[in-house]
């Protein structure tokens, strides 16, 4: 049972428009002993316009190509996820790329799929493997759109090798902003952070 606000969230709407919906008999609430609404899951569902089409993404990513063998070992994981939860419908969408990476394919898929209302839960390994900054704020922004981010794991297991890579983007895109993508000093600023992070 939800409470009035959990539903305003979930719908993305406001209380009068929740007191409008009841008005007009698109939801009907559960009253409480104390005279309070609650809302049945499966009623803000439907008014959702959810199904059990609606699928579960169960998303990886790692930063490079030589990190393959850990990428399947978090879909392997994801999926052995789905089995113990009895998910069905699901569908395993991986990225490789840096966390920093706004324009990841398989990150714009699964957000577009949360806007159009086509998904329910978004399962990842760790919460950086979604994004490496922002994760709270993330989670808010895709709760109205009816979408749960569930993290199996609370912390990454080796953190080093990514966080430098990441410290090594943000100095290569600031440079190039800085200095032009081919400038000489563009090249000797990134070769000289690269050289700096990798031995300290």
């Amino acid at each position: 049972m939800l409470r009035p606000k959990e539903v305003c969230q979930k719908l993305g709407i406001s209380y009068a428009t929740l007191r409008n919906y009841v008005k007009r008999g698109y939801i009907t609430p559960v009253l409480t002993p104390g005279g309070k609404w609650r809302f049945r899951e499966e009623d803000v569902d439907k008014l959702m316009g959810l199904t059990k089409a609606r699928k579960v993404v169960l998303y990886a990513r790692v930063s490079s190509h030589a990190q393959k063998d850990d990428l399947d070992r978090q879909v392997r994981a994801l999926e052995e996820w789905a089995r113990q939860n009895n998910i069905q419908e699901y569908e395993v969408v991986t990225d490789i790329g840096s966390g920093l990476d706004e324009d990841r394919k398989g990150f714009r898929k699964i957000l577009r799929l949360a806007t159009e209302k086509r998904i329910s839960k978004i399962v990842v390994a760790y919460p950086d493997r979604l994004t490496r900054f922002g994760f709270k704020t993330l989670e808010e922004l895709l709760r109205p759109f009816g979408v749960e981010v569930v993290v199996l794991n609370k912390e990454d297991k080796d953190p080093r090798e990514e966080l430098a890579e990441d410290l090594i983007t943000i100095i290569s895109h600031f440079a190039g902003k800085l200095y032009g993508m081919r400038s000489h000093k563009y090249k000797e600023v990134v070769e000289g952070a690269k050289r700096l992070i990798e031995d300290p």
